[in-house]
């Protein structure tokens, strides 16, 4: 019996695993330079936009460019205030969360002891060591916050220059490729898919803390500002974002002041989250990126694991520019098809 072959080009099979493999390798090892450039360029794209509006205004280029500019400074510097001052003020208190953290945790260890018929031993020093993994972990994502901060001033200068030479790097691609018209057409949908997603999620993270705060405030659950903004900002990172968001804000309240508080909590999440995962997200951000949703965790898992938060964040827009790229390129259909969303 004759079985039928497949005609793979194995030279071609093996030039793309190598492809695949250096550029994880240029991603993982070459983080510091690359991961500040992309960052770097996606805030572009999105400040291009006042941009173009303050020069539909009449206002020179150099002008539209240093407004934009310090519009993003006021708002970044005045979210950073924001975050530190409510950090600052849960630091103050933070004998006292951790006193009433382990005493809660005795009291759910006893618990399961009596009714569960736990052979739970030692269980007091255990949960000890179990608030300390978790201040542990509270410092590594701080630790990280400011290693990002502390490229923030390069971050800036590529920004910058990024905004000042956009025609420069437009062109340079057009000579690149014989075809100008695909690579036009290229350009601008990248561009049109990041910054539908970026404005898209401000949008929401906006309506999300509103939300929050709200029903945070009618609730009197403590550090209802922070554990709302908190909340709202880490919705920026696909699927396990509002998860981690939201169960942060669940234990804090239930360790800090009860269970009524925590379930007052965990309604307000869970309202907020089913208009925006029913009604804003499809309406707001629509289909512009239109990713397959196993490539789309993926995507999200292999960023995260090569550039933590940060590649988390940024992992839909760059799957969705890849994908862009795929359907803009000859022989790459395949790939192209199968990051897309079908039905």
């Amino acid at each position: 019996m004759n079985t039928e072959k497949i005609d793979i080009s194995a030279v071609n099979l093996i030039k793309m695993l190598f492809i695949i493999g250096g550029l994880l390798a240029l991603f993982y090892y070459g983080k510091t330079l690359i991961m500040p450039l992309l960052v770097a360029a996606i805030i572009a794209i999105l400040l291009d936009i006042p941009v173009k509006k303050l020069k539909s205004l009449g206002l020179p280029n150099w002008l539209s460019i240093t407004l934009s500019v310090l519009f993003m400074i006021v708002i970044f510097s005045l979210l950073f205030w924001l975050l530190s001052s409510q950090i600052n003020n849960m630091a103050q208190d933070w004998s006292t969360i951790r006193d009433k953290a382990t005493e809660k945790l005795n009291s759910l260890s006893q618990w399961a002891n009596k009714s569960l018929n736990w052979d739970y031993q030692d269980y007091i020093e255990n949960n000890k060591k179990l608030v300390k993994n978790a201040e542990d972990f509270a410092g590594a994502f701080l630790s990280s916050l400011m290693t990002l901060l502390s490229q923030s001033l390069i971050i800036f200068v590529y920004i910058i220059l990024f905004l000042m030479q956009k025609q420069q790097f437009v062109n340079f691609f057009k000579k690149l490729f014989s075809d100008q018209k695909a690579i036009s057409s290229l350009l601008k949908t990248a561009a049109k898919i990041t910054k539908s997603y970026f404005v898209g999620k401000g949008k929401i993270m906006l309506f999300l803390f509103g939300i929050y705060y709200l029903g945070f405030m009618l609730g009197s659950v403590p550090y209802a500002l922070f554990l709302a903004l908190f909340a709202a900002l880490f919705s920026i990172v696909p699927f396990v974002g509002n998860i981690i968001g939201g169960g942060v804000a669940v234990i804090l309240s239930y360790l800090y002041a009860g269970s009524t508080p925590a379930l007052i909590v965990i309604g307000v999440v869970s309202a907020a989250q089913l208009v925006e995962n029913y009604v804003l997200t499809p309406w707001i951000i629509g289909d512009e990126i239109n990713l397959n949703p196993f490539m789309t965790i993926f995507g999200i898992i292999l960023f995260s694991a090569l550039w933590g938060v940060v590649g988390a964040i940024i992992a839909l827009p760059l799957i969705g520019v890849l994908k862009v790229i795929f359907d803009h390129t000859k022989n790459m259909e395949a790939y192209a098809y199968l990051l897309k969303k079908t039905d």
